[in-house]
């Protein structure tokens, strides 16, 4: 039998992701995770339809992807990243290839929040 070997992630700033686990359904049957990492399912070869997500507060589904795939005899290697802004798509597909959605935007506003630290601190320390 051909294999889905899969690897859950979340960017590694994203702490608030240890929290809560994946959810991940194959051909419409979810199948349990016990958190996120690697994983191996025993899935024919043939057609299917991989989908994965986070549960949130909202949205219920926060970093939503899915990929229909064909599963080869030998078997097939993926990854999912989730993003790093929840109202971003989840990343799906071949393995080590995934970046994590809004990964930029959160840094550019992490930078502007410092610079307007530092310019506040700055004026107040000469008043």
């Amino acid at each position: 039998m051909a294999g889905l070997a899969i690897d859950l992630r979340h960017p590694a700033g994203a702490f608030l992701y240890n929290v809560t686990k994946p959810k991940l359904v194959i051909d419409g049957i979810d199948h349990q995770v016990p958190d996120w990492g690697q994983y191996l399912f025993d899935v024919p070869p043939g057609p299917h339809r991989v989908e994965v997500w986070v549960p949130y507060v909202f949205p219920r589904r926060a970093g939503r992807a899915s990929v229909d795939l064909v599963i080869a005899e030998q078997g097939v290697s993926m990854e999912y990243m989730a993003p790093s802004v929840t109202f971003a798509k989840g990343s799906l597909g071949p393995a080590g290839q995934q970046k994590s959605a809004g990964f930029k935007t959160v840094h550019a506003f992490n930078i502007a929040a410092i610079v307007l630290v530092v310019i506040a601190f700055i004026y107040l320390r000469t008043r």
